[in-house]
């Protein structure tokens, strides 16, 4: 929530000439805010629940993803706005789904599909990554940041969890921290937190995720998923987690531990929370995180 000197710096230099094309889409009491470029919060809907209010925009919108190729970063959305892109675009949009592709300056193309979850207040998010540079890419990285602030009190009286089985470095994680406050480029690493379970701590936090894929040949594309949703209570969300095969993931809850925000990432070459062995499980479930992802590379046709 908090605006400091060099977050409004970041913003102001990330700001893009015209107004971004936007949606909202819905899922049930689910409602999200879509940019061109792939990033929450347009129209003033971040992440907002019926009921339970909005968890991204009472704040700071601090909130986007990057990606990072032969060592190279500066490619993101933060705040809506964007840096290191040539194009973004939304298509495919419907009341309740919308697709978001966008080009960076050296040659690759990410698509981000947003789709709801049957059932559920949950959104499915599939990422690809595509390599259309004409050379190869090496160390290929994706990052994801997001400042939760889940009303009432959300400034001091949030409770954020962050779990990577294991604990980051593992599998295609490669870096986690609960420091939400700065532009996503995944070749920045963060102090707050750093590669550390946290469960339930206290105060105006965020999480923040590398993930990283190894080379990437020309034409060929990595993909995995994201899933982000609110429920009234932790145990559900992190319930629906688990059914979605969810093996990351990061979230907040406000005052008294009620209404749960998160997001998730599978496919990561981890377990899925799911089938983490007892007693791990029933801890897992104690914690609060965000993350999911799902992660196959694949040439194309």
């Amino acid at each position: 929530m908090r605006y400091t000197t060099s977050i409004l710096a970041a913003c102001a230099s990330l700001a893009i000439a015209g107004a971004a094309q936007a949606t909202t889409i819905s899922n049930g009491d689910l409602s999200m805010g879509l940019f061109d470029n792939g990033g929450l919060g347009s129209g003033g809907v971040g992440l907002a629940l019926t009921g339970a209010g909005d968890a991204i925009t009472p704040g700071c919108l601090c909130e986007g993803w990057g990606v990072a190729a032969n060592g190279v970063g500066n490619k993101y959305v933060y705040g809506g706005s964007s840096a290191g892109f040539t194009s973004a675009a939304l298509s495919d949009v419907t009341a309740s789904s919308a697709k978001s592709v966008v080009t960076t300056n050296d040659g690759l193309t990410i698509t981000h599909t947003y789709t709801p979850v049957a059932g559920e207040t949950l959104f499915k998010i599939d990422v690809v990554i595509k390599n259309d540079s004409g050379a190869a890419r090496t160390d290929v990285r994706y990052a994801r940041t997001l400042d939760w602030d889940v009303t009432p009190g959300y400034f001091g009286d949030n409770y954020t969890s962050v779990y990577v089985p294991g604990v980051a470095p593992e599998g295609k994680v490669m870096h986690t921290s609960t420091n939400p406050f700065a532009v996503p480029d995944p070749m920045v690493q963060r102090a707050q937190d750093a590669n550390t379970n946290v469960s339930g701590a206290v105060g105006d936090l965020g999480s923040y995720f590398i993930f990283s894929f190894g080379d990437l040949a020309d034409g060929d594309e990595l993909s995995f998923t994201t899933f982000i949703g609110a429920y009234t209570t932790e145990s559900a969300l992190l319930a629906a987690f688990a059914a979605a095969g969810v093996e990351a993931y990061s979230f907040t809850s406000g005052s008294r531990h009620v209404n749960a925000f998160g997001y998730g990432f599978a496919g990561l070459d981890l377990p899925p929370i799911g089938e983490v062995p007892e007693p791990a499980a029933l801890a897992l479930f104690g914690l609060g995180v965000l993350g999911l992802g799902a992660a196959r590379r694949r040439r194309k046709a």
